[in-house]
């Protein structure tokens, strides 16, 4: 049996079949990726160690240079595994980051809102270079575990969409995906 098709039944399969793969081929690449993450104790306080991949799709950097503040956050969960129940946690971090260009000055400002310190750089992408990899972030106090459990802690890491600028919040204004986010990272914490 012959399937015989016009021109305009061709060109509408066609399109179909673009609008379906598009979106995996325009996410093919991940934006914010957790290469690897480690905690160590040092005395009595365990210290995160992690490197990130971050690839801004270009309707970020647009918006960025349009002068909007690109928010950032990474959180953090530890948590004690209990067999059959659930999971009980035991501390949640959210580490926040603003990005912001300032045209009259020609830099990009990161500005650490939890502790309030802000660095320059010349570029976003030096910026961003920056966060690609944290060492000796202070996690928690050794006391804060029993000796006898074991603890798991996960990570993301991506925009924070409760920070976003308000007229980013709306779809009908941006078609954009705007929660672009890691997948979470396990690991654990050993004693």
């Amino acid at each position: 049996m012959r399937i015989k098709l016009n021109h305009v039944t061709l060109i509408f399969y066609l399109c179909m079949m673009f609008l379906v793969l598009r979106p995996a081929v325009a996410h093919a690449q991940k934006e914010f990726v957790i290469k690897s993450v480690n905690t160590q104790l040092n005395e009595t306080v365990y210290f995160l160690n992690a490197v990130f991949e971050i690839n801004l799709p270009a309707y970020i950097s647009e918006a960025f240079e349009q002068g909007f503040a690109l928010p950032l956050a990474m959180e953090i969960e530890i948590f004690r595994k209990r067999g059959f129940w659930l999971d009980e946690s035991v501390v949640t971090i959210k580490q926040q980051y603003r990005i912001q260009y300032h045209a009259m000055l020609d830099n990009v400002s990161l500005f650490n809102v939890n502790s309030g310190s802000r660095l320059h750089f010349s570029t976003l992408e030096e910026a961003l270079n920056y966060l690609t990899v944290l060492l000796n972030f202070p996690l928690l106090d050794n006391n804060t575990l029993n000796v006898d459990e074991r603890y798991n802690a996960r990570l993301h890491f991506g925009i924070d969409q409760i920070e976003l600028p308000i007229p980013l919040k709306s779809s009908s204004l941006w078609k954009n995906d705007w929660s672009i986010v890691s997948e979470w990272y396990e690991w654990d914490v050993t004693q």
